[in-house]
């Protein structure tokens, strides 16, 4: 399993009555998996926590079977209960994932101080049936994971890597000065993209991965190729449409923006509430932007 590159957090499409679209899933990874390196399933972006725990496996069973072998799966497992996420985790090893995304417990934010959230994790390297990735993400979590911790967990052979929604570009230097070169580091947070893979990010885990894959392929291609001034241009370029289907509109706006490229994204579950038509024609002016920005000769 190699953890370099561009993934997207799949959303995870419902009917417009809220109900589970398992071949829209299935035909949304089918669209993206030649563009891509591998998948995250059942992340902020595919609305995990509106999801049973029957749902969840018969997602994460969807997912697998459209993904191929060969390209990552990585599952989200986080909760509260350190015994629930074990408990999903045991899943996501049945179902045939590579790996478990865990964002930290945060319900009882107080009590979340680093001995708490270090025996969290210690305990599910320790029995976790799969590699762990650590998850943090503080908008949705709003506690942040320090680098000294993550560099603390980064010693367990059962944690391989970190995603890093922060933007806290400072934070992530000294995370990555802290854990080993084969300790996989992924941003989580596409406007920061180029000066995460700069500061040694192996690559993104972006929700706006799945609107425009080929891009992102692209920005990272000229990364590694040394090219920083063609890089520099499409991260520029690309930031605005980021912006608009993760901080200005979220997972509706995802959602949207897939919709309008003819993909079966489906609709939010409540109670998130679709789009305004409003917010509609702007992503497709935004849409209409990046295909300006002409991604074969990217």
């Amino acid at each position: 399993m190699t953890l370099q590159g561009i993934f997207p957090p799949l959303p995870t499409p419902f009917t417009a009555a809220g109900e589970l679209d398992l071949d829209g899933l299935q035909g949304l990874i089918a669209a993206l998996e030649p563009l891509v390196d591998g998948f995250l399933v059942l992340g902020s972006n595919g609305e995990a926590v509106y999801l049973t725990e029957a749902e969840r496996r018969l997602v994460l069973e969807a997912a697998r079977a459209a993904i191929p072998t060969t390209k990552p799966m990585l599952a989200g497992t986080g909760g509260e209960a350190t015994c629930t996420v074990l408990k999903r985790n045991c899943v996501a090893a049945e179902v045939g994932a590579d790996a478990v995304l865990v964002l930290p417990p945060h319900y009882y934010l107080g009590a979340m101080n680093e001995v708490a959230l270090r025996a969290h994790y210690r305990t599910l390297a320790d029995e976790s049936p799969l590699p762990v990735l650590l998850y943090n993400v503080p908008a949705n979590t709003t506690l942040s994971l320090s680098p000294n911790l993550v560099g603390e967990l980064a010693g367990h052979g059962n944690v391989v890597g970190l995603k890093d929604s922060s933007g806290n570009l400072v934070a992530l230097g000294e995370t990555l000065r802290r854990v080993g070169p084969e300790f996989a580091v992924l941003t989580g947070n596409a406007p920061t993209l180029l000066p995460a893979l700069s500061l040694g990010a192996w690559g993104g885990i972006l929700a706006v991965a799945n609107v425009a894959p080929a891009l992102y392929a692209a920005l990272l291609r000229r990364f590694k190729a040394g090219d920083l001034e063609g890089a520099r241009a499409l991260q520029l370029a690309l930031d605005p449409l980021a912006l608009a289907v993760t901080v200005r509109f979220g997972v509706a706006g995802l959602k949207a923006a897939l919709r309008l490229q003819g993909l079966p994204a489906g609709y939010p579950r409540a109670p998130l509430q679709d789009v305004s038509r409003e917010v509609l024609r702007e992503l497709e002016g935004l849409l209409e932007g990046v295909r300006a920005l002409a991604a074969p000769s990217a």
